[in-house]
């Protein structure tokens, strides 16, 4: 029999690993290896265990039931350091930077050139130069405290932290989620760097077409147990989001019979124009329709919409609501006039993350709850308002006082959706609805909006997800360099015709 030559055996190796919480059952006989030089994407809904089995492989949680093994020898961590000293460096949704401290500071953090007493700045500096010019960063000064960095330079600064560690392997928990497309692009070029180094790389993202394009192998979590390892040569998008959440592709976007009279305009837009960014873009809203608006970054799609809200300066044009001509001057205006939105910086604009679960659904009505007698809330009535809304939208949470910014990504776009709910909205905008949420967790949300769209509700939806503007929309329009240049019936759609419509092309 011929022995394994080195590279043949995995640099990594998980074998039956159990994980359990009181009253849960994380992780359930998990098997899980990675090979030298490999992107090996690890998937899964929130709640499967992925972030779960990297902890225990970090040394975060402790090993329960099975074993780990580096390069073939059986290890044994009771600390993160542990792990870190053995090669395993991870970089967590969480940075661990420090903003009062420079970058070059933060990448030797504890690690500090000098004798022990004094700290040689100038080779600190250096050394940090060196670590971001290896991994092909020039934007960021080593220099620059990280406080004045945006979120996208951070994560960056943190890969750099890790790797400056030289690990063996390197975890990577949804890197891309807080970047744009130039630092997803840079990040993957160094990924690519580090592989070519032999580095193993596992990779955690809910961005399917990211792992398609980048990694080599994939293993699939479900409910805290194995679904599949395989390799990602050949495999479809599809096939992905079928392991993931254990159902057919058919059911994901299941098209609705809508019986209803949408022949009713609730909004209508003439010439409206905001700034130099949106051209004199006219159109209707039905009511209990869904209508798609996606193209290129910067199209001006997410200024139009954001217009119909009243955030935005320099709008000109008429919108009627109902038939009537309206000002829609700030958004308690235009919440007066039934219109919500649902921003994509869900922390930033759409929560009250130091609040709770059910503070912050019932935060538009509190007026509504109001009793006209008393001068305090109605404290029972907010509890069951929020309470209803949680179970009807299946939000997970142990109870309506959780803090909302323990919760993943897609029970955090849940709580905004509830809250117009709540306050009974006619019109709903949402952008980027199911941005950095897991695939579980965006069916449901297209679930929900079939469903509001069926009871009369009118939606917006703004994605440059193709598939996603595809899959949910009655109607498609197309913004192209700040004007509203095609309308596309659903049945007619293909993702071809809309990828050639986005870049100015007439839909064929």
């Amino acid at each position: 029999m011929t022995p394994l030559s080195s590279s043949d055996i995995p640099v990594l190796e998980m074998r039956g690993i159990t994980k359990r919480f009181p009253g849960l059952v994380a992780l359930k006989d998990v098997d899980f290896s990675v090979r030298h030089g490999e992107i090996h994407a690890l998937i899964g809904q929130n709640g499967a265990g992925k972030s779960t089995l990297m902890k225990v492989l970090a040394g975060v949680y402790p090993l329960e039931e099975g074993e780990i093994r580096i390069q073939g020898k059986i290890v044994h961590f009771s600390h993160p350091r542990d792990a870190l000293q053995v090669g395993i460096g991870t970089v967590y949704q969480d940075l661990s930077l420090v903003p009062r401290l420079s970058v070059a500071d933060n990448i030797f953090l504890g690690r500090e050139a000098g004798n022990g007493i004094i700290i040689d700045r100038k080779t600190n500096r250096q050394n940090a130069a060196f670590i971001l010019a290896k991994l092909g960063i020039q934007s960021i000064d080593v220099d620059t405290l990280v406080r004045d960095l945006p979120l996208a330079q951070r994560q960056l600064v943190e890969v750099a932290k890790v790797v400056s560690h030289q690990p063996k392997i390197l975890v990577l928990d949804e890197p891309t989620a807080a970047l744009a497309d130039e630092e997803t692009t840079l990040l993957f070029k160094m990924l690519e760097e580090l592989k070519a180094q032999q580095i193993a790389i596992i990779f955690i993202s809910h961005r399917f077409k990211e792992i398609l394009k980048f990694c080599d192998q994939a293993t699939v979590l479900r409910n805290g147990q194995l679904v599949k390892t395989f390799p990602m040569q050949g495999v479809s998008e599809e096939e992905l989001i079928e392991l993931t959440i254990g159902e057919r592709m058919e059911t994901f976007f299941r098209q609705r019979e809508n019986r209803l009279n949408k022949s009713d305009l609730v909004l209508e837009v003439d010439n409206l124009s905001v700034g130099r960014v949106v051209k004199q873009v006219s159109f209707g809203l039905k009511r209990g329709e869904i209508v798609g608006i996606t193209g290129l970054l910067g199209a001006g799609q997410n200024e139009l919409v954001r217009a119909l809200f009243g955030t935005e300066l320099e709008v000109s044009g008429l919108i009627r609501r109902n038939g009537k001509p309206v000002l829609i001057t700030s958004p308690k205006r235009a919440i007066a006039l039934g219109i919500g939105l649902l921003t994509e910086h869900r922390k930033a604009e759409g929560l009250v993350v130091d609040m709770s679960v059910k503070e912050n659904i019932t935060l538009p009505s509190l007026a509504l709850l109001f009793r006209r007698a008393l001068l305090f809330v109605r404290n029972r009535k907010e509890s069951q308002s929020a309470k209803n809304l949680i179970r009807d939208l299946q939000i997970k949470v142990s109870s309506a006082d959780t803090a909302v910014s323990t919760l993943s990504g897609g029970n955090q776009q849940k709580v905004i959706l509830a809250k117009w709910l709540l306050r009974d909205l006619d019109i709903l905008i949402f952008i980027a609805p199911t941005q950095g949420i897991d695939v579980g967790a965006k069916a449901e949300i297209y679930r929900h909006l079939r469903s509001l769209a069926e009871t009369g509700k009118s939606i917006v939806v703004v994605s440059e997800d193709l598939i996603e503007i595809l899959g949910i929309s009655d109607r498609i329009f197309i913004m192209y360099n700040g004007q509203l240049t095609q309308t596309i019936e659903r049945e007619t759609a293909t993702e071809d015709g809309l990828l050639s419509a986005i870049q100015g092309y007439a839909y064929d």
